[in-house]
């Protein structure tokens, strides 16, 4: 179906439909909503000139008009609106319409030299009427992205109608509108056009309700602002598959691809507006569900932000883009929680702003500040009398999203996985289409360093030698996989068992477009995480490799490598291949190695790229950074290759000794049947397929923590394949009774112990206790 036939049909629709509307709701209702949202496009409520960070802002506004004037054709049959934006390539018709609206903005906030300006107003109103009469009407059938036109460009121009609607005739203020309702005839649909109508969801579904929410209220219409408000209300339901938010924390969009970081923040941020600019009116949100969208706040974007950094592995094609870090969509994300914490509980409000506080304080790389809108400023500046937190200790397992994040104190290191739920990479609209090892097991030590990955990182990066990952360097073609979350495995296997903050977590890796296949696992503990790597093969006629370590060294770093007592690589373009026990990199961590010595490969070098390398979109200026990498090579073509290792992120050159000496771990297993280790009264499994550990003996492929504490002991399982309904497991503790057990759990008693089945949800652990 065409958008004209849609159109028509919805036209008919409507009129036999009858709304449940409000009784009080009248002229003046709307009145007071359009003033509300001018005040929150502005800031109009709060700004003190005086004070230098809202003379900044607004510094920052006049500038960025005074900018995009020179560009504006004043020619009398022009054909665009700036000169610089041809309006037959997409995305200029949105960018004309976000810089118009910057300037609407600045002519109806009080302090800008723009402010109730004569000749801008005059230049706004004259580009509206250009846009309106050369392509953005009812006429016009979308080219290039969907989203320029559905999304891009309605959020803009509903915004201008509001700024500028007592400086609008009705009838231009009509006709405006009706080229929204052309494009978005609902905001249940997009309609990309090789596709047609797709429901929408997500962010996309904010954005889209956003955009006729704003547009109802210039014309009045409730029928419009009813049905796209009570629209939210599926964004933050809970799903069991595609968009959305997962009863774990995860969200996802496109179906595929985690993207807490990006897709996610627009979504909050978007609801967040809403939910304020309807409050106390008669069109206020009540759906009692919407407690789902507060707990996400905790669950889904707490865990996930680290000293003002919005972790890459739920950024997507975002980590591309030069004009979007790490701390871009942390500060984004800042600003969001900041507005929904206005409409929830006091107390709960009260810790959202110490986190948030918290991330402001320790953020020694860039400013929230710097940069900021008005309304930012405020938000930011509402924390002078909020204490700020630490981060919190623990681990979270985003099993929907094959992601994870282990904390301790002054550190967080984060784990990106891909199964045949989760893509490896999106790339798409010529954005990261290098990004495909991303998935493969690559892991982000976020520490001291606050700009390690926001400093130039993936344009610089050896992007065949990420992190963590084990990688046939067979040679990739850009978008290897697929477009827009199609590069994903055959593999289940991916997941993994928490307990009281410590986890055992691993990934059945199948290689990107490759032959080559892992069974990578990750013990997350105290002072260390423990990766063991086993039945690494391949096929591909190339060298398969596990990248310990590749740290941006930045600019100028000269951290010292110090492998087994001696340093190595100190030079600018060295490299070496040393038998490594242990290893310790200056100001980031120790590696001690577990089984053997192994052939560590080292190279302290300078890369040279660009952000154009990496994303279409970007500049094209050389940027060199230095990085220290480590890597084992297992050979072209291995066949049951293996490797073991821990990381002590912060750990100095003492402690990584003594650890390398005496670490009190253990590994029990490292096959491709199990994996395992012992540290203390800890043992963490991971069964890939029926095996027997120490104690415990898997009868179901699953992920198992067991920890002693005197006679009683804890045991975690989980199904990290998401396959079958149960998961079973063996416990040799003869005499052992059952304290407590979650639900879904049964345990049966036998002559050699207690045989444990657990009903197994979306690869949630459940969790038992046993005395001896």
């Amino acid at each position: 179906m065409n958008r004209r036939a849609f159109l028509a049909g919805t036209t008919a629709a409507a009129a036999a439909l009858t709304l449940d509307l409000p009784a009080a709701a009248a002229p003046v209702d709307f009145a007071a909503l359009r003033a509300k949202w001018a005040a929150d496009l502005t800031g109009s409520a709060v700004i003190d000139p005086a004070d230098p960070d809202y003379a900044a802002a607004l510094g920052r506004l006049d500038t960025a008009v005074r900018s995009s004037l020179v560009k504006l054709d004043r020619a009398a049959d022009r054909k665009l609106v700036f000169t610089d934006l041809p309006l037959t390539a997409d995305p200029s018709v949105p960018n004309t319409y976000v810089r118009l609206e910057q300037w609407a903005t600045a002519w109806a906030t009080p302090g800008s030299a723009y402010h109730a300006d004569v000749a801008l107003l005059a230049d706004v109103q004259a580009g509206l009427a250009s846009m309106d009469q050369l392509i953005y009407n009812p006429s016009t059938v979308e080219f290039g992205n969907w989203w320029s036109w559905e999304i891009g460009a309605t959020r803009p121009l509903a915004n201008l109608l509001v700024l500028l609607y007592d400086e609008l005739p009705a009838a231009t203020r009509e006709r405006y509108c009706a080229a929204i309702d052309h494009f978005v005839p609902d905001p249940y649909l997009m309609f990309p056009p090789e596709r047609g109508p797709v429901i929408s969801t997500g962010a996309n579904r904010v954005d889209l309700c956003q955009a006729i929410i704003i547009r109802s209220l210039v014309t009045d219409d409730e029928a419009k602002l009813v049905h796209a408000r009570d629209g939210l209300s599926d964004t933050w339901q809970y799903v069991t598959s595609g968009d959305g938010f997962y009863r774990d924390g995860s969200f996802v969009q496109h179906t595929w691809v985690a993207y807490t970081g990006t897709y996610g923040h627009v979504l909050l941020s978007g609801i967040g507006k809403l939910l304020a600019l309807l409050a106390n009116s008669p069109w206020a949100v009540t759906d009692p569900k919407r407690q789902i969208l507060f707990d996400s706040v905790t669950k889904a974007y707490l865990p996930v932000v680290h000293d003002a950094r919005m972790m890459d592995f739920v950024r997507g094609r975002a980590v591309s883009r030069y004009n979007a870090s790490d701390h871009n969509d942390g500060y984004t994300a800042m600003e969001a929680i900041l507005r929904l914490a206005q409409g929830v509980d006091p107390a709960l409000a009260t810790q959202w702003r110490a986190a948030v506080a918290g991330w402001v304080q320790r953020d020694t790389f860039g400013n929230v500040l710097s940069g900021a809108t008005i309304p930012r400023v405020a938000l930011i500046k509402s924390l002078r009398r909020i204490t700020p937190v630490p981060q919190t200790n623990g681990h979270t397992l985003f099993a929907s999203m094959d992601r994870s994040v282990h904390r301790r104190t002054g550190w967080a290191y984060s784990i990106s996985m891909a199964s045949r739920r989760i893509a490896y990479y999106e790339c798409g609209n010529g954005e990261n289409d290098q990004g495909f090892h991303s998935g493969s097991g690559m892991t982000y030590l976020y520490d001291r360093d606050n700009g390690q990955y926001a400093d130039a990182f993936w344009p610089t990066v050896d992007r065949y030698r990420l992190p963590g990952i084990t990688v046939d360097k067979l040679p990739l073609a850009p978008k290897a996989g697929g477009e827009w979350g199609a590069a994903r495995p055959a593999t289940a296997w991916v997941g993994g068992s928490t307990l009281d903050g410590y986890a055992a977590v691993g990934q059945d890796l199948q290689g990107p477009a490759s032959p080559m296949r892992a069974r990578k696992s990750w013990f997350c503990l105290d002072q260390y995480v423990v990766a063991l790597g086993a039945g690494i093969t391949g096929s591909s006629g190339h060298p398969v490799e596990t990248v310990v370590e590749n740290r941006n060294l930045h600019s100028a770093g000269t951290n010292i490598l110090t492998v087994n007592g001696s340093p190595q690589v100190t030079e600018l373009g060295s490299a070496a291949t040393v038998d490594a026990h242990w290893a310790h990199l200056d100001g980031v961590a120790g590696y001690v190695f577990l089984q053997g010595n192994p052939s560590l490969h080292l190279l302290r070098e300078a890369r040279t790229g660009s952000w154009r390398d990496i994303n279409t979109g970007g500049p094209t200026t050389p940027i060199t950074r230095r990085y220290l990498t480590m890597w084992l090579d297992h050979g072209v073509n291995p066949a049951d290759a293996k490797y073991s290792y821990l990381i002590a992120p912060g750990a100095s050159l003492a402690q990584t000794q003594s650890l390398a000496s005496r670490s009190g771990l253990l590994v029990l297993r490292n096959t491709s049947d199990a994996q395992a280790v012992l540290s203390g009264q800890l043992l963490l499994a991971n069964f890939w397929h029926p095996d027997r550990v120490a104690e415990l003996t898997a009868l179901t492929p699953c992920s198992v923590i067991r920890r002693v504490r005197g006679r009683e002991i804890d045991v975690a399982i989980s199904d990290p394949t998401q396959l079958a309904t149960t998961v079973q497991l063996r416990i040799a503790l003869p005499g052992a009774t059952v304290v407590r057990a979650d639900a879904g759990v049964t345990v049966r008693r036998t002559s050699s112990g207690v045989e444990v089945t657990a009903e197994t949800t979306a690869g949630a652990t459940k969790r038992l206790t046993i005395r001896t």
